[in-house]
């Protein structure tokens, strides 16, 4: 019997109202750091360079490939909904601390970095038992239905809050102004505490597995670790190129701070749709096939930005389009990777087993995001070269780079249970 079925119906229902309305509050703080260009011109107004803007977008991956699975085994120790309200309101008071960066002086990019780390260890540990946590209610038939709504809303909260944040700002923002809209997001994780307090626990019994062994069971799960060995790699290859095109946004095309805001707050608008919409696509084309679009739609889209090169409105207007379809399909390979990862995840072993394809995927987002900071920080590119009579920066070196890994990445589809099934898996794709 699933954990869920030991709920009721309306229990089930309110559980999921509170589950996204807790998603909401607690995304504004992550996709401030991650995703939006609020943090990178905090960094920039701090004297940060772009090895360290990059760096601050990275931190929630590379926190979550190390810690994961430890994480996932306190999770499973603690309690699911304990461990996510400790661990949020710790975030909270980190996020605070990084809206103070600037009053420490010279200190001031240290505690940046400090802050955004702790803060990116304390999610780690949130993600750890989001998973186990919403598995005590969800059953298996409500999962696709339930990751697009959840996603659905709070992208669309976060997108909002960036985009209205784009508008107060203006072209130069004052340094205060920035803090606030820090301090907001901090004040969304409590909110994330109160509505995870009201999530019943489906889970009876605490899983009872030992570390290693849990790891030693979820390695030798052959689907789940094929599946998650491919995830990786596509995303150490595509998942650099959002942030990679605001700092070229700003630091080459020298667009206006809050016109970068605003493209990046558009740019979520797709990730918005693919959220809404990944679930009706897998059901109508089959998950087989959607894998397969994502995977070339990756690599068109980076080689479209290597032929961007100068500022005129239609290129920006092209820009913004490219970035939001690029997010259309992250959402979608997003509710592909949650569903597909639940189910490959054994019965007995769920919180490791999934905290292990996640640690997977973080190795790819955190490990491309470091890779590009660290390779604009040495200058190993040359900052311009010539094709022709087009002049090439070094951003758009990395967006051909991109390309070209993407497309070497397809060799590894043979890994992936839904487009080769092979073997006597526990799970066999329809």
């Amino acid at each position: 019997m699933e954990a869920a079925e030991h709920l009721t119906a309306s229990q089930r229902s309110r559980a999921k109202k509170d589950a996204i309305k807790s998603a909401c509050w607690g995304s504004l703080s992550s996709v401030m750091i991650q995703d939006s260009a609020i943090i990178i011109l905090f960094a920039t107004i701090l004297g940060a360079g772009d090895m360290l803007s990059m760096v601050t977008t990275a931190t929630q991956g590379i926190a979550s490939c190390l810690l994961l699975i430890p994480a996932a085994y306190l999770s499973s120790k603690l309690g699911y909904k304990k461990t996510i309200m400790m661990f949020t309101a710790i975030g909270a008071v980190m996020i605070m601390l990084l809206a103070a960066s600037p009053w420490f002086g010279g200190w001031g990019k240290s505690v940046l970095l400090l802050s955004i780390i702790m803060f990116s260890m304390c999610m780690t540990v949130y993600g750890a038992a989001w998973f186990p946590l919403l598995d005590g209610f969800l059953l298996r038939e409500d999962r696709g239905g339930f990751f697009g709504m959840l996603r659905f809303s709070w992208q669309t909260f976060a997108a909002t809050f960036c985009f209205v944040c784009g508008l107060i700002i203006g072209e130069n923002p004052k340094i205060w102004m920035l803090q606030v809209i820090i301090a907001v997001s901090a004040v969304g994780l409590l909110g994330r505490v109160y509505h995870v307090g009201r999530i019943p626990d489906g889970h009876q019994e605490k899983e009872n597995i030992k570390l290693m062994d849990g790891v030693a069971e979820a390695i030798s799960n052959k689907p789940l670790t094929g599946f998650s060995v491919y995830i990786c790699c596509l995303y150490l290859a595509a998942y650099s190129t959002p942030p990679l095109t605001f700092i070229y946004i700003k630091k080459y095309l020298l667009v206006p701070d809050n016109i970068l805001v605003i493209i990046s707050s558009l740019a979520l608008i797709g990730t918005i749709l693919g959220f809404l919409s990944a679930g009706k696509i897998i059901d109508k084309i089959g998950i087989k096939r959607m894998l397969l679009f994502i995977h070339f739609s990756f690599a068109l889209v980076n080689l479209a930005l290597f032929f961007i090169g100068t500022n005129t409105v239609f290129n920006l207007m092209l820009i913004t389009m490219l970035l939001a379809t690029y997010g259309f399909f992250i959402g979608c390979s997003s509710i592909a990777i949650s569903t597909e990862m639940m189910e490959l995840a054994s019965p007995n072993n769920k919180a490791i087993s999934m905290a292990f394809c996640g640690s997977c995927y973080a190795a790819g987002t955190g490990g491309s995001r470091l890779l590009a900071s660290l390779i604009l920080g040495s200058g190993l590119l040359a900052p311009q070269w010539f094709m022709g009579s087009m002049k090439i920066s070094h951003y758009q070196t990395l967006f051909l780079a991109y390309g070209c890994a993407i497309m070497f990445v397809c060799l590894l589809l043979v890994l992936v249970p839904a487009i080769f099934p092979k073997g006597n898996y526990r799970y066999m794709p329809n």
